[in-house]
């Protein structure tokens, strides 16, 4: 049974927001002022380990699977412990971790982390040397190399050109302008999308709201780009995902007729009886923890040197889900389809 609208702003959009910014977004019931205790979750020792790696993280199912990746590979060389970082307030955690573990190199998962570690950074005095961080789960992160010191990392996000290629696979509805809804903040990395996307003659149309926006003026947005698309693509941007815009402006506005997929970045976006997104492309969680684990393997022999500027890596290894009711109901599917999906709702 469909849930209400109501019962979905009570109970399912907090889950739903939580797994959207699955390595983005706040996780918990903490407030973001409000600074953890010390907590260690996991750790991995070994004889004769060539060093230490501290991981900073939330403590959520996702992080938990790139901890999985990350721990089977570089455990066999390296003792690593996870310490509990929740919201960016979480300095005074992070600077007892460091203290306490004196790590060779660290990792980082998702926004509020990140935010904690840079926080910690400045509060250091000048010509601090940090150890190598290798940053993951974080929203937008390609195309802003330097928001820590000495840090590299991999993107959260599929390229759009990805997404809309593997959804053509799925779907025989033509699928030539992408539209999005997007804050000014997040134009550059929406056009380098679209810029890539050019290259199988994919052409993004773009809505731009405030910072803020308000349910009426995001559902504005959403119907005029709409209807000059034939897909429409939804960001992992939090300022566009509260509980109330997504019931009050996603939910009404992607179920107008006339009806086009929706893409989305996160598994549980694609949530059949609600009508939301159609099709969702995110990184292989524990293949993202492997490849972070490469990542450092290659920083060891670097000596641990991150040149200013690195370049930031894509997701190896991706995902996809599929609300197949939904497509059942709207769409019409290729022959062997399904074949193409990863996981698929009913």
């Amino acid at each position: 049974m469909a849930l209400t609208r109501r019962c979905f702003l009570a109970v399912g959009s907090s889950s739903i927001l939580v797994a959207a910014t699955a390595g983005c977004g706040h996780v918990g019931p903490k407030t973001a002022g409000a600074s953890s205790a010390y907590n260690e979750l996991f750790s991995v020792q070994r004889k004769g380990a060539k060093g230490q790696i501290l991981v900073l993280m939330p403590a959520t199912p996702q992080t938990k699977e790139v901890w999985t990746g990350l721990s089977d590979e570089l455990g066999k060389s390296y003792d690593l412990t996870a310490v509990e970082v929740a919201t960016k307030s979480d300095v005074d955690i992070v600077r007892t971790a460091l203290e306490r573990h004196r790590p060779v190199a660290i990792v980082l998962m998702n926004n509020p982390t990140v935010a904690a570690y840079a926080e910690y950074q400045r509060s250091c005095p000048p010509n601090t040397q940090f150890p190598a961080a290798v940053i993951v789960m974080t929203s937008f992160l390609d195309g802003q190399p330097n928001v820590i010191q000495n840090g590299t990392g991999i993107a959260y996000e599929i390229p759009l050109i990805t997404v809309v290629t593997n959804l053509r696979k799925v779907l025989a509805t033509p699928m030539h302008r992408i539209g999005v809804v997007r804050r000014a903040q997040l134009r550059t990395f929406v056009e380098r999308q679209a810029k890539l996307a050019a290259h199988e003659k994919i052409q993004v149309e773009q809505e731009e709201v405030g910072p803020s926006p308000n349910p009426s003026e995001l559902k504005r947005a959403l119907r005029l780009v709409r209807q000059r698309s034939d897909a429409l693509w939804v960001l992992n941007d939090d300022h566009l995902l509260s509980p109330r815009l997504i019931v009050e402006a996603w939910l009404p506005g992607v179920t107008e007729r006339p009806w086009i997929p929706t893409i989305v970045g996160a598994a549980p976006l694609v949530l059949p009886g609600e009508s939301f997104g159609t099709f969702a492309v995110l990184p292989d969680h524990t293949a993202l923890g492997v490849q972070a684990a490469s990542l450092l393997f290659d920083l060891a022999d670097e000596d641990w040197k991150i040149e200013p500027g690195a370049r930031i890596a894509l997701p190896v290894s991706t995902t996809t889900t599929l609300d197949l009711p939904q497509v059942k109901e709207r769409f019409t599917l290729r022959d062997g389809a399904l074949s193409q999906v990863d996981k698929i709702l009913k």
